[in-house]
């Protein structure tokens, strides 16, 4: 049974000095009153003295503290913050009650310059009282006293903001709470929540995917977080997403639901092992909220093959490599190289051989991580050159007398690459001799006191033909 009594302002102001004797309903609350936390507020408050020390408590109900922070900035950018009393009225499980005007005091700006450290510096909305500012014995000798249990002799104060950009009304505007129990006959109060020091209601988030459990690198994998409070509310806040500690991004978070997403496509490819997607909840009330970070989930992000490129001269016994580029961490490649469209090769390098000469070469590369499945590109295709030309490591070289009606001969000399076979002209005095095209040469009564050399065209398949001229020597 609810048993009330309502007390005349006029007689509870004449008798101040005794009300609160005369308001001896039980003294009694849960440690947190049972319509907390109030979903509808932002956050909390915290009292402090003059000297900037938070203050949970004390015995002057006429006078309970010097200022009052809100727990977070205002939403809603209001430029002038009041305090002022509710009576909660069971069931509460959204308080209702009277709000009277001039029971508290208000800043016009944020931060308030005027208040000692930490507060002067902080952007939330700060509430600066005076002697006869936040008069609680007032307020309760206005109201109904509450009797029930969990009620009784409970009381909340809130922070309400107005100005522009804010609502302005005590009942719907944005706003900030704490309770306070008031012991009537020793005439003090006790703030009962939040409790300033206490460690703040754990949050809990869960992690899924889809897909599922597998997906491909560049394929949109959508992210979803599911934060809970302990206390069944739904914190503010937002969600960061990581793959193997590397952050993902900042997802949408939705307070009422407590669901944040993120869809990406930026997901790495697996190591062999696997990789581990996690979420981590940062409240926007730290005060009220402890941040919470979900167990990893194994996830298996197979990797997919970037068109590869081949470097190189494109030329008969030239080297020719592939790349896939850079790999993620876990991934290997396999390379297969093609003429013609079919596989002659595999290895990351390949040296042109001359039956691809005229014809058109590329590679294959295949990715994969661990046992998991290949993926697989193929480069654009190059026409394969000509070689570069021969060259002698050792110069053509003639052997014979020099003296006329002798055979002179002609050593070919050394070349790279090996030629397969080679072609002379004989020269008089650096012009060419007719005919005279073999390795060998007799020399004629003519061509006495002359010089005669040989040019020797070396050649290879594939190759361009090189050539060299042996040293003259002079006809005697």
């Amino acid at each position: 049974m609810r048993i009330t009594r309502r007390l005349a302002f006029g007689v509870a102001s004449a008798l101040l000095g005794v009300c609160l004797p005369i308001l001896a309903a039980p003294a009694s609350a849960s440690t947190d009153p049972p319509w907390e936390p109030d979903p509808s507020a932002l956050g909390t408050l915290t009292f402090y003295n003059s000297s900037g020390q938070v203050v949970t408590g004390g015995s002057d109900l006429a006078h309970l503290f010097d200022y009052v922070e809100a727990s977070t900035v205002d939403s809603a950018s209001g430029t002038k913050a009041t305090l002022v009393f509710a009576n909660p009225i069971p069931p509460a499980s959204t308080p209702t009650g009277n709000f009277p005007t001039g029971q508290g005091s208000a800043s016009t700006a944020f931060p308030n310059a005027g208040a000692p450290a930490p507060l002067n510096a902080t952007s939330n909305p700060v509430v600066t009282l005076a002697s006869t500012d936040a008069n609680l014995t007032n307020f309760i000798a206005s109201q109904t006293v509450n009797t029930v249990a969990g009620y009784a002799n409970v009381y909340q104060l809130r922070v309400v903001t107005s100005g522009p950009g804010g609502v302005g009304s005590v009942v719907n505007g944005n706003y900030w709470d704490a309770d306070v129990l008031v012991d009537p006959i020793a005439g003090t109060w006790v703030e009962t929540y939040p409790v300033q020091g206490a460690s703040a209601t754990a949050t809990n988030t869960d992690l899924s995917a889809v897909p599922v459990s597998t997906a491909t690198q560049g394929q949109s994998v959508t992210l979803t977080a599911t934060v809970t409070a302990t206390d069944s509310s739904h914190p503010d806040g937002s969600v960061e997403f990581f793959q193997d500690g590397a952050s993902l991004g900042t997802g949408s978070f939705v307070a009422a639901t407590g669901i944040g997403t993120l869809a990406t496509t930026h997901l790495l490819a697996s190591s062999p092992g696997g990789t581990s997607l996690t979420a981590t909840f940062t409240p926007t009330d730290t005060s009220t909220y402890s941040p919470s970070t979900s167990t990893g989930l194994s996830y298996t992000v197979n990797p997919k093959a970037k068109t590869p490129s081949i470097s190189g001269p494109h030329q008969v016994g030239g080297t020719e490599k592939c790349s896939e580029g850079a790999l993620d961490f876990g991934v290997s490649a396999s390379y297969s190289w093609l003429v013609s469209g079919k596989k002659v090769a595999t290895g990351k390098s390949y040296v042109v051989p001359a039956s691809a000469l005229g014809k058109k070469l590329s590679c294959t590369a295949g990715v994969h991580a661990g046992g998991g499945p290949t993926s697989s590109a193929t480069s654009k295709s190059v026409t394969v050159s000509l070689g570069k030309a021969l060259k002698a490591t050792k110069k053509p070289k003639l052997s014979g007398s020099g003296k006329t009606g002798a055979t002179e001969k002609v050593a070919p000399g050394s070349w790279s690459p090996k030629a397969s076979s080679y072609t002379y002209q004989w020269l008089l005095n650096g012009k060419t001799i007719k005919h005279a095209t073999k390795s060998s040469l007799k020399l004629k009564s003519s061509e006495k006191g002359k010089t005669i050399s040989c040019r020797v065209t070396a050649h290879k398949k594939g190759f361009a033909n090189g050539t060299s001229t042996s040293k003259g020597v002079k006809v005697t």
